[in-house]
């Protein structure tokens, strides 16, 4: 079966069906070549297709044309990414990349293996689904360990949201839309030189945007759920020096929705698991859920040009205020535990209460010599968290407490060399020294618990690029990525919380090809890499009910490929794909997931679309689809069928015409209108799963100034 599966997933990607990087488009320096994009996966500026990493380059126009208007809208766009939102609240991320994320972010002691980063920042909470506000430059997805270069603990991967900022001459836009469930939104950005030379610029960009409910229907409370509402700004001002850059960034979001419903499920007649209410579209929890979150904050970042290098401070500062409430059993029929009535009970209700504090200072110190011989990048970092949560659940109508108040201070020093033998091969060797100093302090039903762990790790990483032709780059590397030990935010008692679990360590080999073929009207990518992972922090449910974190040594392998072929001078095709094994070692047998497959790491896994413009009239017609597949997968370490996804389909699409200045557009997602769910746990009679969004549509028309 194994090797029926991936013969045909190779044969898949052998005819070109992988993800754009960026959307490609007419470059007048290339005739109708692809579209070039400049990105800072290594801390300075390259082209995409010169990074001796696994890197996917979302362009601000793709950002535009498909509606990213989320983190979880790369699931279609990058290989080997899956990100949900968290089962606790509407407003949190739970990021996968290779097999590596995390299961428990709705707790401020959870920490992802992988990174989110707005501007070089790194966003400790994974608030990253509530960034469609801003306005983006570009999106980079890194895959693998970024354990040098990178803030904090990107031991699978790493996400970096670039803002847009100040122009040198006046811009702008104002777009408003509306979409389903009654959606309107009203966004825009501005830009203007605040001296007569151009140095000073100052930009602001802001949105509000609600939505009435319709994602579901609650039968108990006889009200459609899933309405939203929000509210973003951010402002910039920048300074262009000859030998000075600035940027001052500030923004503020505001968002609470009406909360997020579990799916309460039984087992029918054939043995299958399925929605109580007979729809993962219809709910039945008697208690009204909410989420509640607020945050702001700014980043200062400086660079000045030094002989043969420059020099860049980054320091940045948020706060994070956020709250919700649910009940995850979903509403559970008096009858299940033999009691009459006909009203679903609350058996799992918990409400969290939540701030977070975060400041990070980063310095760094690039260049070469004269002759391009050698080039380098080192730097000091540091990071101060504090966060405290109020944790009030009723688990079958039992009440119980939990408090948490953490402080995490990381420092770190690293470096990378890059030593270009010729004009076509380099060595590139580096290094990261951390160390996480952890406190909690925290009651579990009035139990103290109160610990400090210090953890340390050198990360190394070594690597050689050649280059087979100017257009066609060949690398190889080890390198290896860390994750400190910590506290389960999940833990039941006060015992299982004051067992801190252990740090983990990725060893990760990759082979990769970048190539630029037919003129640069053609685009191929490919990596492959082999991860033996120490110490993997898994959370597992037990069949009683507990919440525990576990350690396994595992390896994880796979093949990713991304095309994009310019076609046509008036259309583009690209696609992504990947294929992935992995499994806990035997030296685990003793564990509970001894024989399970990983959590989040589908066999394989695809996307392929399609972009056009073609003259209509007065103006230009656009067009585009794209079609994601994920093979079935487990959501959970456990391999609990309750969290068994099965495989599944999207189809999104686009179609606007542009005249001028405007531009009408209609996006839709999820357009099969697949019903489903994204992952499930379960104890007793508290079966829950969470549903994926319904098919959606949202039209918007925007005026550039």
């Amino acid at each position: 079966m194994r090797n029926t599966l991936y013969g045909g997933a190779t044969a898949i990607l052998a005819f070109g069906l992988f993800p754009v990087a960026a959307h490609a488009q007419e470059d007048p320096a290339q005739g109708e070549g692809l579209e070039e994009i400049v990105v800072t996966a290594q801390r300075s500026d390259q082209r995409l297709q010169d990074v001796p990493v696994a890197v996917s380059a979302i362009s601000g126009e793709t950002i535009e044309r498909l509606a990213v208007t989320g983190a979880q809208d790369l699931n279609r766009l990058a290989p080997n990414v899956k990100f949900d939102g968290v089962t606790g609240g509407t407003a949190g991320l739970k990021p996968f990349i290779r097999g590596g994320g995390i299961t428990d972010g709705a707790f401020v002691t959870a920490e992802s293996e992988v990174a989110i980063y707005v501007d070089d920042v790194y966003r400790a909470r994974l608030s990253a689904s509530l960034l469609d506000f801003m306005e983006l430059a570009r999106i980079e997805v890194l895959r693998g360990p970024q354990g040098v270069l990178y803030g904090r603990n990107s031991s699978a991967g790493a996400v970096n949201f670039i803002t847009k900022g100040p122009a040198a001459q006046p811009t702008g836009t104002i777009e408003a839309g509306f979409g389903s469930w009654n959606e309107r939104r009203l966004r825009g950005y501005a830009s203007t030189p605040l001296s007569a030379d151009g140095k000073w610029r100052g930009s602001v960009n802001a949105m509000i945007r609600a939505r009435d409910g319709g994602r579901q229907y609650n039968t108990t409370l006889d009200k459609k759920v899933g309405e939203e509402d929000f509210a973003g700004a951010q402002v910039d001002l920048a300074y262009a020096g000859d030998v000075v850059e600035g940027r001052l960034t500030g923004f503020y979001m505001d968002a609470s929705t009406d909360g997020q419903y579990a799916v309460a499920t039984t087992i029918d007649a054939a043995g299958r698991i399925v929605p109580v209410t007979g729809s993962y579209r219809r709910v039945q929890s008697p208690v009204p859920s909410f989420t509640k979150v607020e945050q702001f904050g700014g980043t200062l970042r400086l660079s000045a040009d030094m002989p043969n290098g420059r020099i860049t401070s980054i320091t940045a500062y948020s706060e994070l205020d956020d709250s919700w409430r649910q009940d995850f059993s979903g509403g559970v029929p008096p009858s299940a535990l033999g009691l009459p009535g006909t009203t679903p009970l609350a058996l799992f209700d918990r409400t969290l209460v939540g701030t977070q504090r975060q400041f990070s200072q980063e310095l760094q110190v690039s260049g070469g010599d004269s002759s391009d011989l050698l080039q380098y990048l080192v730097g000091l970092y540091y990071f101060h968290e504090t966060g405290r949560q109020d944790i009030d659940s009723a688990i079958f109508f039992v009440p119980s407490n939990t408090v948490y108040a953490i402080r995490t201070d990381s420092f770190a020093g690293f470096g990378q060399l890059t030593l270009n033998l010729s004009d076509r091969l380099s060595l590139v060797a580096g290094g990261r020294y951390t160390i996480d100093d952890k406190r909690l302090n925290a009651s579990v039903d009035g139990t103290p618990v109160n610990l400090r762990n210090s953890y340390e790790r050198f990360t190394p990483k070594l690597g050689v690029n050649y280059k087979l032709t100017d257009d066609v780059l060949a690398y190889a590397s080890y390198s290896e990525g860390f994750k400190s030990g910590g506290y389960n935010g999940l833990a039941g008692s006060a015992a299982q919380l004051a067992l801190p679990f252990r740090p983990q360590v990725t060893q990760a080999y990759e082979l990769g090809l970048k190539s630029d073929l037919l003129g640069g009207r053609a685009r191929i990518n490919l990596a492959a890499f082999y991860n033996r992972i120490k110490d993997r922090q898994q959370p597992i449910n037990t069949d009683g009910g507990a919440f525990l974190v576990e350690n396994y040594d595992m390896t994880i392998k796979g093949i990713e490929a991304e095309l994009s072929v310019r076609a046509a001078s008036w259309l583009t095709i690209w696609g992504n794909g990947s294929l992935n094994d992995g499994s806990y070692d035997a030296s685990n047998a003793g564990g509970t997931l001894a024989s399970n497959d990983p959590p989040s790491l589908p066999k394989y896994q695809f996307s392929v679309g399609f972009d056009g413009d073609v003259p209509a009239g007065p103006g230009t017609l656009i067009f585009g689809a794209d079609y994601n597949k994920r093979d079935a997968y487990f959501s959970t370490p456990e391999n609990a069928q309750i969290g068994f996804v099965e495989s599944q389909d999207f189809l999104a699409g686009y179609v606007g015409y542009e005249y001028g200045r405007w531009k009408l557009q209609v996006n839709g997602k999820n357009l099969l209108n697949r019903e489903g769910w994204q992952t499930g746990f379960g104890f007793a009679v508290v079966q829950p799963r969470f549903s994926i969004e319904p098919r959606t549509v949202l039209a918007t028309l925007r005026y550039k100034f």
